[in-house]
């Protein structure tokens, strides 16, 4: 009889650890994936679109804007997403995180006119790209400089932005050599 309770008494235990460590893996991906949620509201693709191109990303990062290093920078929701699939369309881009790191996270499409493409620094990156979207705030979505480049190649507006971006960039630094150093 005393090997019955002890068989029952370690399913019990085996099936409560299951569930805290199921239910912490849960909180941690829930709480991973919290600024993508903030795109969702606004920008989640609801129909499936066709895309004229479409590449693996490599990641994306969504932060807030500026020099951004890792969570020393304080932007404690940093997250960087794993593989994500960027799609190119006439009047926007679509983004998607590749299966099984997608955690039910919906597709995004961020229309071009609504979207601003601005310079960013990411990490040791000096050259790349963040995506301010109107209504999501204080955020955006940090891409490498191929993959942006590579999306400019099939739109023409997106080009422009980058142009746009590229002119910021050198103005800025431009702007940092004038200024002479305190004395």
């Amino acid at each position: 009889m005393g090997e019955i309770f002890e068989q029952l008494y370690m399913a019990i235990v085996s099936m409560l650890s299951l569930a805290f460590f199921g239910g912490l893996m849960f909180y941690i991906i829930h709480a991973s994936n919290s600024r993508w949620r903030e795109y969702e509201l606004l920008y989640a693709a609801i129909e499936p679109r066709q895309p004229l191109a479409k590449k693996l990303a490599g990641m994306v990062r969504i932060s807030q804007p500026g020099f951004r290093w890792g969570h020393l920078s304080g932007d404690l929701k940093s997250h960087r997403h794993p593989p994500v699939t960027v799609g190119v369309h006439s009047d926007g881009l679509t983004l998607s995180i590749v299966p099984p790191f997608k955690y039910g996270c919906r597709d995004l499409f961020l229309p071009f006119d609504k979207m601003t493409v601005e310079p960013a620094n990411w990490d040791m990156l000096h050259k790349e790209y963040g995506i301010q979207m109107e209504g999501v705030d204080g955020i955006e979505i940090l891409m490498f400089s191929t993959i942006m480049e590579w999306a400019a190649e099939r739109s023409e507006i997106l080009d422009l932005m980058l142009q746009r971006a590229e002119l910021v960039r050198e103005l800025s630094k431009n702007c940092e050599r004038q200024v002479p150093a305190p004395r």
